[in-house]
C-alpha cells in the first residue's frame, strides 16, 4: 500500500543575510531615523507654525497695551545661541518672562505666562495700586504686596512716579534685599490711607510718609495744609479717620488749623494735638467716631511751649 503514503514536505531553505548587507540596512535605518528627527526638529524649531503671532494680554489698566506688547515681542525677538528665536513656541520660557516683565514693570504685581499650542501666549497681569518704597540708609527699597524688600531701580524712573508712595524709616535701619520689612496689612494700610484721607476729610496728603521704626506699627503723613497726622496702624483707618474729622470740626478750624504741628490719633477714640513753637499745647481730647455729638471727657489743659 505505498502508494498511500504521502511524501514528507520539502525542508525550507532560509537565506542568510551576510555582514556586509546587515551593516548596509543598519546603515539605511540610521539615516531614516536621522531624516525623521531632523525633519521633526526642523519644523519644531524653525517652521513658522509654531511662531507666537501675537500674545493676548488681559488685565491692564494704567499700562498700555501697546507699552507691554511692545516689551513682550522684543523679548521674543532675541534669539538663544543667535540661532533659535526665541518666539518659539517650544523655546518660550513662561517663568523667565514672567520675571522680566515684574523687573521692568513694578507697577505689576503678578504676572501669569501661558502657552496655548501651538502658537498662542497668553498674559494675564494684576497693577498694583500703588508703588511703594521703603527709604533707609539713603537706600529707596521696593516692597512687595507681603511687605519683602526688592530692587528699585526701575521704580524710580520718571514714568512710575505718580505711582509711588515712599515710607522714610527715622530709624535708619539697614535693609536686605529679600527680608521682610513689615506685615501685608501694613502695606494695605498706606495704601488706604492714600485713598480715604482726602475722600473723608477733603484734604490732601504728601505721598511721602514717615515711620519712627519698621517695629513701631504707626504711619505719620503730612497734610497739603503743612501740618502731620499719627495714625496707629492696629486701628482700624476709618475709625481714626472719623475721630480726625469730629476733632477738626470740633476744635481746629482751618484758621487754627494754620499753626497745627500734627494731630496724635493713635490711641483709640483719643486725639491729641499741638501747634508749632511758641502756641498752645493741648491735650488730651476725647472723641467718640460713632457720636457726632460727643462732649469732651476730659480737661483741656493748656500750657506755654518753651
Amino acid at each position: 500500500m505505498h502508494f498511500l503514503r504521502k511524501g514528507l514536505p520539502e525542508r525550507k531553505r532560509y537565506r542568510t543575510v551576510g555582514k556586509k548587507e546587515r551593516r548596509h540596512i543598519g546603515a539605511g535605518t540610521l539615516f531614516l531615523w536621522a531624516l525623521f528627527f531632523g525633519t521633526l526638529s526642523y519644523t519644531a524649531f524653525f517652521s513658522t507654525f509654531f511662531l507666537i503671532a501675537s500674545p493676548r494680554i488681559a488685565g491692564m489698566s494704567e499700562i498700555s497695551q501697546r507699552t507691554l506688547g511692545g516689551f513682550i515681542e522684543r523679548e521674543l525677538s532675541r534669539k538663544y545661541l543667535r540661532i533659535f528665536f526665541r518666539q518659539n513656541f517650544f523655546l518660550v520660557r513662561p517663568q523667565d518672562l514672567e520675571k522680566r516683565l515684574r523687573l521692568e514693570y513694578p507697577l505689576l504685581a503678578s504676572v501669569s505666562v501661558t502657552r496655548v499650542f501651538p502658537n498662542n501666549l497668553n498674559i494675564e497681569v494684576t497693577e498694583r495700586k500703588k508703588i511703594i518704597l521703603w527709604y533707609s540708609q539713603d537706600q529707596y527699597y521696593l516692597i512687595d504686596e507681603e511687605g519683602a524688600a526688592h530692587d528699585s531701580t526701575q521704580a524710580l524712573l520718571p514714568e512710575n512716579m505718580p505711582y509711588v508712595l515712599s515710607i522714610t524709616d527715622m530709624s535708619n535701619k539697614q535693609v536686605a534685599l529679600g527680608e521682610k520689612v513689615f506685615d501685608a496689612s501694613y502695606g494695605a494700610f498706606a495704601i488706604q490711607m492714600k485713598e480715604l484721607f482726602p475722600a473723608q476729610l477733603g484734604l490732601g496728603i504728601e505721598p511721602r510718609y514717615t515711620t519712627v521704626s519698621r517695629f513701631a506699627d504707626e504711619l505719620r503723613v503730612k497734610t497739603d495744609e503743612g501740618w502731620e497726622a499719627y495714625f496707629g496702624t492696629g486701628i482700624p483707618i476709618e475709625a481714626s479717620l472719623n475721630v480726625l474729622k469730629l476733632l477738626i470740626e470740633k476744635e481746629l478750624p482751618k484758621e487754627r488749623r494754620a499753626k497745627l504741628a500734627y494731630i496724635d490719633l493713635r490711641a483709640e477714640t483719643r486725639a491729641y494735638y499741638a501747634f508749632r513753637e511758641g502756641e498752645n499745647i493741648e491735650s488730651p481730647v476725647t472723641l467718640s467716631p460713632s457720636v457726632l455729638t460727643e462732649e469732651k471727657k476730659t480737661d483741656v489743659s493748656s500750657k506755654k511751649k518753651k
